[in-house]
């Protein structure tokens, strides 16, 4: 009997490590899907690094990308570049836009960014409702009356 139960646990170390490796083999993959969308990205930011705001977009997504490897092959899909993402933010800007002038918060921004490539933010990168640009808000800068300056000639003496 006492045989038996060491097959057992011979076959139980056995899963074990068939888990084991399966999990590492994954874990690979994913490393080297991430690895494939910075190369992506970085392909991307050395055709257009003259123009800034591929710059920032760009170095947000790998920011985001070394934050959530698991979104990779969001990056990796075909047709999907920065320049695309920077298109989509454009338009969503050009339905909020009033008087020619369409602006979003860099949240927002990048929120939009994000659903481009096919990913749902979560955290500080969700816009919030209450800073939406679809209801105008009071200017922050109120005039006030301009305080009266007096001085006698005699103080100036």
């Amino acid at each position: 009997m006492e045989k038996k139960d060491h097959h057992i646990e011979m076959i139980q170390e056995g899963q074990m490590n068939i888990f084991e490796a399966d999990y590492q083999k994954k874990e690979q993959e994913e490393l080297k899907m991430v690895e494939q969308a910075m190369a992506k990205l970085s392909a991307e930011l050395r055709v257009e690094r003259v123009n800034p705001y591929v710059a920032a977009v760009g170095n947000f997504l790998m920011d985001f990308l070394e934050d959530n490897p698991s979104s990779a092959e969001k990056f990796l899909a075909e047709g999907k570049t920065i320049i695309g993402s920077m298109k989509e933010v454009r338009n969503e800007a050009q339905k909020v836009q009033v008087n020619n002038c369409g602006v979003l918060t860099s949240e927002q921004g990048f929120h939009i960014v994000l659903k481009y490539f096919g990913i749902k933010p979560t955290g500080s990168v969700a816009t919030d409702k209450s800073t939406s640009n679809h209801t105008p808000k009071e200017s922050v800068a109120t005039s006030r009356p301009a305080q009266r300056f007096e001085a006698s000639l005699d103080e100036f003496l």
